[in-house]
């Protein structure tokens, strides 16, 4: 027992040390996490989007056109910058992306509002569905607004009665995140995934370090034996460690922020360190099952590196493919997710989050008994010889072109970056957003009688694409009860008189409860929820003609998703996120072919082979863009092919902005697995520094400027808007020269200075 314990000290000793005194060690541990959190802080620290740029093309001058633009430019929610003269400008300002939404009233609509049938559209950008949807609704409310005082004033010249006209109010409550907040929805839902894979990648080193040619002999000698107690030594740095960033991000949330812990603190904090826990636990069980640290780095990526996307977070899975549902089963992100947000936001039953913490504490305790287990079977093995090399010409740009593509079958770990997970990705990460919209999300209906317009209402929400009715119950209580405990996404609440009130013309509200923590289901919820209750009042009000016929005199407004028609998520993210992909991929290959000739001790290399080498990353990067762009995105049927001509042309500049910034960046690492360590827990905070799930204007403009020095920030702008949007090079100009300013730098620096010699390894 002392020996053990002996051991297990000293293999905690050993580890802090290395953690302390190796700088990339320490960056990764200390560094990288607070950069990260910091970042996410600062970019999600508004919360709500406010003052998003819309237009406005009013064709028709009324007086009610202009009271409508008055009720837009005091709402909070949007700003009008543009009065184009027709929708063709107001096209090219979106296509710009300098208004996300165009409200557009046609030529003698006042003429016949009020009188007879009339629209008004709404247009927003579905290719950046966040801000677009939101910047629709806030246009589409002040546009309702001002037609009530006309809708009365022409009620009463034809003698109906005022509570005639007035519509079942809906009033919809959030339970857990009543501001409908994108700080503690996105930050509960961002950091704790960004500190799982970063956890995971620092562990995986930490185990690979005891390995020598896939084999645990010397570490076995060096232990006495101990493998097991050592390996948990081992672990426990990294667990303590990343535990502490887990709740410094509750703490900055509940306590500094102010958001508050809606559930049990003790229980949220056990599931931090069970999430921690089994993030190290399975980067161990990777590296002894694979003997590779390159292939336990690629499993640790694809487990936990897409685990936000599987995770229920954002498009519920319920109805999506089976794989998407099976894979989010098994990834313990979704488990702990799920356990955050009752406990965070919700304030959910115990007994749920006992269950999702004992998966995990499970998970962790078999991952470490089968981890010993094979540390000890590869103990008896004698280490195989490891050989890495990229080896290249002395000189010759032809030369240094043809040499990087003849390395590439034989450098397993830069054809894995640069090939086989350029294609692997193309077909998971969409997995996850294959069922595009939220679909037969469960909800309770709440009412003390069982009536004709009870069972109207249940059909119609049964025959909504969004949502299905679970139960209909008598009491509020039981259905919020169903609501905390994960079982429904809505309550319904019909009130005892809403039926007789709605038939006399002066009908009663109703109430929608939904679940906070989840903003994308409660978008879905609460339009179904509404688009059903005005149907069965609608129906209602058929029996009364005077009444029908000044209703329906109101004018219409429709909302229209302009390039993503079918407002599919996937249809939204994915695009942006490939760009994500094709950076990542391409930055982590070149980085590791600078690393390998850093660690393997190759020559310098001279200038022409250095642009061989780099003229040969950019065919590659050129072609991975070309396969997302053309084949992946029509097989998908994602927005595409909008402006061919643009994308053919800004793809070579993009490709030689990252895999110049990737060679750069590997010079810097001691050895070739730091640059997947470091580099691939950036990729999700990248993602939302873009702009396409969260806009820029609603960032602090140091944090975007920052932002622009990845080449994905500019990627994201320019290629959504040429592939979905159809934009001309005109019309993404300033991302196009961002992409080609950042290409010329980079590709100067790699060119003037090779890699950049600086000691960080010791």
């Amino acid at each position: 027992m002392k020996r053990a314990t002996a051991v297990f000290v000293s293999a905690v000793q050993d580890e802090a040390r290395l953690l302390m005194t190796r700088p990339w060690d320490a960056f990764v541990a200390f560094g990288l996490p607070l950069i990260l959190l910091t970042v996410i802080a600062a970019m999600l620290a508004p919360g709500v989007i406010r003052q998003a740029p819309v237009a406005v093309v009013d064709q028709d001058n009324s007086a009610f056109s202009r009271a409508a633009i008055r009720n837009m430019e005091a709402s909070p929610g949007v700003r009008v910058v543009h009065a184009p003269a027709t929708m063709q400008e107001a096209m090219t300002l979106m296509r710009r992306g300098e208004i996300y939404s165009v409200a557009h009233f046609p030529a003698g609509f006042s003429d016949g509002a009020f009188r007879r049938p009339e629209q008004v559209t709404v247009s927003f950008n579905g290719a950046f569905q966040t801000v677009g949807a939101l910047s629709a609704l806030g246009q589409s409310t002040a546009i309702a607004s001002a037609a009530g005082p006309q809708l009365q004033e022409r009620a009463r010249q034809s003698g109906v009665p005022e509570t005639a006209l007035q519509p079942p109010a809906v009033q919809v409550s959030i339970v857990g995140n009543p501001q409908l907040s994108f700080e503690l929805f996105l930050g509960g839902l961002l950091a704790p995934g960004v500190l799982h894979l970063l956890a995971a990648c620092s562990a995986v080193l930490a185990v690979g370090r005891l390995m020598q040619g896939g084999s645990f002999k010397t570490f076995r000698s060096q232990t006495g034996g101990c493998t097991t107690t050592a390996l948990m030594g081992r672990l426990t740095p990294h667990f303590v460690i990343f535990s502490l960033w887990g709740l410094c991000w509750i703490a900055w949330l509940s306590g500094v922020r102010g958001w508050g812990v809606a559930g049990s603190l003790p229980l949220l904090t056990l599931g931090v360190l069970a999430l921690m826990a089994v993030s190290v636990v399975l980067s161990a069980l990777l590296v002894t099952a694979l003997g590779d640290v390159d292939t336990a780095f690629s499993a640790t990526a694809i487990y936990s590196g897409a685990a936000i996307a599987f995770s229920n977070g954002t498009l519920p899975l319920d109805h999506g493919p089976r794989f998407a549902r099976i894979w989010s089963d098994i990834l313990p992100y979704s488990h702990y997710l799920r356990l955050q947000t009752g406990q965070l936001v919700t304030g959910a039953a115990t007994d749920a989050a006992w269950r999702d913490l004992m998966i995990l504490g499970g998970v962790a305790v078999i991952g470490l008994i089968l981890s010993a287990l094979l540390i000890r079977l590869r103990s008896r093995f004698a280490p195989k010889p490891e050989t890495l090399s990229f080896s290249l010409p002395q000189q010759g740009v032809t030369a240094a072109f043809i040499a990087t593509f003849r390395n590439l079958p034989h450098a397993r770990p830069v054809n894995s970056l640069l090939i086989l997970a350029v294609v692997f990705y193309a077909f998971y990460y969409p997995a996850a957003y294959a069922g595009q919209a939220a679909a037969g999300l469960p909800v309770a209906v709440v009412t003390p009688t069982q009536s004709a317009l009870t069972r109207a209402l249940v059909e119609d929400l049964n025959a909504s694409r969004e949502v299905e009715v679970a139960a209909v119950i008598p009491s509020s209580a039981e259905g919020f009860e169903l609501m905390r405990r994960g079982v429904i996404d809505g309550v319904v609440v019909l009130p005892r008189r809403f039926e007789p009130d709605l038939v006399r013309g002066a009908p009663t509200g109703l109430a929608i409860w939904l679940n906070g923590g989840y903003l994308v289901r409660v978008t879905a919820v609460g339009k179904a929820v509404a688009a059903a209750a005005a149907h069965v009042a609608d129906a209602q009000l058929e029996g009364l003609p005077d009444i029908a016929r000044a209703v329906r005199l109101a004018p219409t407004l429709k909302q229209d998703s302009l390039f993503n028609p079918t407002e599919g998520y996937g249809g939204y993210a994915v695009p942006a996120v490939s760009l994500i992909i094709l950076q990542q991929t391409l930055l982590m290959g070149a980085g590791v072919v600078a690393a390998v000739r850093r660690e393997t001790g190759a020559p310098p290399l001279r200038r022409s082979v250095r642009l061989g080498l780099w003229l040969a990353l950019i065919a590659i990067g050129t072609a991975s863009s070309l396969f997302y762009f053309g084949f992946v995105f029509w097989l998908q049927d994602y927005p595409r092919a909008g402006n061919l001509i643009g994308v053919l042309l800004l793809a070579p500049i993009f490709s030689a902005g990252v895999s110049a910034l990737g060679l750069l960046l590997g010079g810097l690492f001691d050895r070739h697995e730091r640059v997947l360590q470091v580099l691939v827990g950036t990729s999700a905070p990248l993602f939302f520094l873009s702009g396409a799930a969260w806009p820029h204007f609603m960032m602090p403009k140091m944090l975007v400027w920052l932002a622009h020095l990845s080449p994905s920030t500019a990627a994201v702008q320019a290629f959504v808007r040429l592939n979905a949007m159809g934009a001309s090079l005109g019309e993404v100009a300033a991302s196009a020269a961002i992409l080609t300013g950042l290409a010329a730098v980079y590709g100067g620096l790699w060119l003037m200075r090779g890699s950049l010699r600086v000691d960080l390894s010791r």
